[in-house]
């Protein structure tokens, strides 16, 4: 089936009207894209700003009329209202192309459920990351795995602050951690770790929960692949999660934010080793 895009630039001002108008006109989807490379990297939590301008986005079915759609946008909105046809694609197995069996150190393999394990992978997480952020296609997930796969965590207690799809908790536990606890703000997040754990058949040893829902105290080792901004503001919720001498592993952080970040665990942990990849770092911290 072929589909009719229409798309156009608006303001953040005009977003959500545009967006309302677009599926009472018969939408089957609107997307929001940022239209002049304005990236925004760390908005306070619990927030969604739009960029200042975006490219919006609306597919209709190819046999509904789109000129009386372009009078309304053109009449509400001004500006050019661009129309093409979408022959249909196999969107699923386009995506599959750029997530496919990879290997982080000597032994760990993430594997999406679409393929079977390579010959010889020593431990294999396979995973259908959902909604939820973490394939290990990132460079912030990258450093964390290939950390985990060269670590000694037998017998380890974990905590996965911001879990996504749960890759690196789950990732822990084929590992040898004995147990994870693992918590995130958004729930679509704790419920594709909560499926993924399934999976690797360690749910028994995950507990997967929303923030503020478990309590995340002593633990051995604490994860936390966010962003800067957030890692600053829970200096002391995460220190207090990992036991003394404990170990803290922080990602999310430009290379440019790496003093920030090492200024604000001042005082409650000190750097010990670091990872740096794509302009990203990772930094391994032990609890004072």
């Amino acid at each position: 089936m072929a589909w009719n895009k229409l798309s156009l630039e608006v303001t953040a001002a005009q977003a959500d009207a545009v967006e309302s108008m677009l599926w009472d006109l018969g939408a089957v989807s609107v997307t929001l894209t940022d239209s002049v490379d304005d990236p925004i990297f760390e908005p306070p939590l619990g927030e969604h700003p739009l960029w200042a301008h975006s490219e919006l986005s609306a597919l209709f079915e190819q046999d509904i009329d789109l000129s009386q759609v372009v009078e309304t946008l053109s009449a509400e909105v001004g500006g050019q209202v661009h129309i093409e046809t979408l022959v249909e694609r196999a969107w699923e197995r386009e995506w599959l192309d750029q997530f496919t069996p990879m290997p982080f150190g000597k032994r760990l393999w993430v594997v999406p459920t679409a393929y079977d394990p390579p010959a010889g992978a020593e431990v294999v997480l396979t995973l259908d990351p959902g909604l939820a952020f973490g394939t290990g296609t990132h460079a912030t997930t990258a450093m964390m795995l290939r950390w985990l796969d060269c670590a000694e965590l037998k017998g380890l207690r974990i905590l996965d602050y911001g879990c996504g799809s749960g890759i690196l908790g789950i990732a822990a536990l084929l590992l040898g951690a004995s147990s994870v606890s693992a918590v995130d703000i958004d729930p679509q997040a704790v419920q594709a770790t909560r499926e993924n754990a399934v999976m690797n058949c360690v749910d028994e040893r995950l507990t997967v929960a929303q923030v503020g829902e478990l309590d995340t105290s002593n633990h051995d080792v604490v994860l936390a692949n966010i962003l800067a901004e957030p890692l600053c503001e829970l200096v002391v919720e995460l220190c207090q999660s990992t036991q003394k001498g404990g170990t803290l592993v922080l990602s999310g952080i430009l290379d440019s934010q790496r003093a920030q970040i090492e200024q604000a665990y001042e005082g409650h942990a000190s750097v010990i080793d670091e990872f740096e990849q794509e302009g990203w770092v990772a930094l391994v911290l032990r609890r004072s």
